[in-house]
């Protein structure tokens, strides 16, 4: 199927009722390139130009429907620069549209410091939805979907590594996370470590040919990725939130996770006091853990 020939008939009529000047935070396809509103193609062809992280990448999705409009590059390290240029066009009425390699603008995502500028200056900015790896994860994963948290990418550094984890052991919902293919081993060996007996699932290469999900505890997971030689593609990570008993407290085994991720850094009595004021919960009762587990 032709897919620009289907579509042309009706991205022209949408034009027809004209789009308002301003910025448009448009979403693109994770993967499947077939994955885009009709709605998006019109905004995206309707722009002065369209601001994105790698014209190369968007140029696949801008040459499959016939988009010619300018591609710009906007990323981490050039926004500072481009910004001026950018606020004056909008300034003078024209309409221009932001996407990002792959899903929803923003998310993970350089692009806040421009749209936290539109408002300051009360430029129209309006969201065009699609795509979503976050929510197109979640929805796969057997996980609670009626709360959830989104924390990006794990951090590197030890001190923040503890900070992100303290975060997901201390919350009773659901967990999503980002990681890179080459760091994914590692983070489950971190996870057996620190969070032994939560559940997740790993949802990788969403709406591609590859795509899969792998669920269970951290251990049955890394013993499915472990002997191959290759980890490819863009990977989430959704993590189940702690299971408090009746008295709305935290297991023994959440306990036990967090007595061994500050025993790195802290002392036995240290741990004891930390976990005590945080959950609430006797000294007494934390300190018995902490000797079961030495």
């Amino acid at each position: 199927m032709d897919l620009n020939i289907d579509t042309k008939a009706i991205i022209d009529q949408i034009n027809k009722n004209n789009f308002l000047p301003g910025l448009y935070i448009v979403s693109t396809p994770i993967g499947n390139l077939a994955d885009i509103s009709i709605r998006s193609l019109s905004i995206l062809s309707l722009s002065s130009f369209i601001l994105c992280e790698d014209t190369r990448t968007s140029k696949k999705l801008t040459t499959k429907y016939g988009i010619k409009n300018k591609l710009k590059s906007f990323h981490k390290f050039n926004s500072t620069k481009e910004m001026p240029d950018i606020i004056n066009k909008l300034k003078a009425g024209l309409i221009i549209s932001m996407i990002s390699d792959a899903g929803t603008p923003l998310i993970s995502d350089p692009g806040e410091s421009l749209v936290n500028t539109c408002i300051d200056e009360k430029i129209p900015i309006y969201s065009i939805p699609g795509a979503s790896s976050v929510l197109g994860s979640i929805v796969v994963s057997g996980m609670d979907t009626s709360k959830f948290t989104f924390l990006g990418f794990f951090p590197q550094t030890q001190k923040l590594k503890e900070l992100f984890i303290e975060k997901i052991l201390y919350s009773n919902e659901t967990v999503i996370i980002f990681e890179s293919p080459k760091r994914f081993r590692k983070l489950l060996l971190y996870f057996i470590s620190n969070l032994p007996s939560r559940k997740i699932a790993v949802v990788r290469e969403l709406t591609k040919k590859n795509e899969e999900v792998v669920r269970g505890i951290p251990q049955l997971v890394y013993e499915n990725f472990n002997e191959r030689v290759n980890i490819k593609g863009e990977i989430t990570i959704i993590i189940e939130g702690a299971e408090l008993n009746k008295k709305n407290q935290f297991n023994n085994d959440e306990i036990i996770a967090l007595i061994n991720l500050y025993k790195v850094t802290l002392t036995d009595k240290e741990v004891v006091t930390k976990i005590s004021n945080k959950l609430n919960i006797s000294k007494r009762v934390v300190y018995q853990l902490v000797l079961d587990n030495k």
